[in-house]
């Protein structure tokens, strides 16, 4: 009996160690996650995303780089890498339980990121990575300003490359 037990409580802890089977993106993107204290529950594979001024003045592309704190203008016509995990320990968590991450990385390192919650997907905008909203970010409640100042940015007709 004392096998059997012994044996089960073996089998249950190496069939809870997660194993992820990462490339180095992969790898940088949850050792960052994890550093920040969260809790990896899941690997949800990666995109690669080519930033154009197009799509910063469409949704969810505003949004997702509103919440950054860098700037899109260095990205501007090349591919950035979303790393996906869902996690757990994140500031958003107690709110609306487990939540979706994207890690964006470019040429080794991460830039920054977006949350939402994992269950119902994406309700409204995105938050930045460690949780915080568009408002938060950018310090200010008026997001209309913020909106037409970006717009005029990166609208097709703007000489800002």
């Amino acid at each position: 009996m004392k096998k059997v037990l012994a044996f089960l409580v073996l089998f249950l802890l190496v069939g809870c160690e997660q194993k992820f089977d990462l490339d180095a993106n992969g790898k940088l993107a949850m050792q960052y996650l994890l550093d920040e204290g969260y809790t990896i529950k899941s690997y949800d594979g990666n995109y690669v995303y080519n930033v154009s001024k197009q799509d910063l003045v469409r949704q969810p592309h505003y949004y997702m780089w509103g919440v950054q704190s860098v700037s899109p203008d260095p990205y501007i016509g090349k591919d950035v890498i979303q790393e996906r995990f869902t996690v757990k320990n994140h500031p958003l968590s107690k709110l609306y339980g487990p939540i979706a991450v994207s890690v964006f990385i470019y040429n080794g390192e991460v830039i920054g990121g977006t949350s939402f919650p994992a269950e119902g997907g994406m309700v409204g905008a995105p938050h930045s990575l460690d949780g915080k909203t568009l408002e938060e970010v950018i310090g200010q409640n008026d997001t209309q300003k913020w909106w037409k100042e970006w717009e005029e940015k990166y609208s097709k007709n703007s000489d800002h490359k």
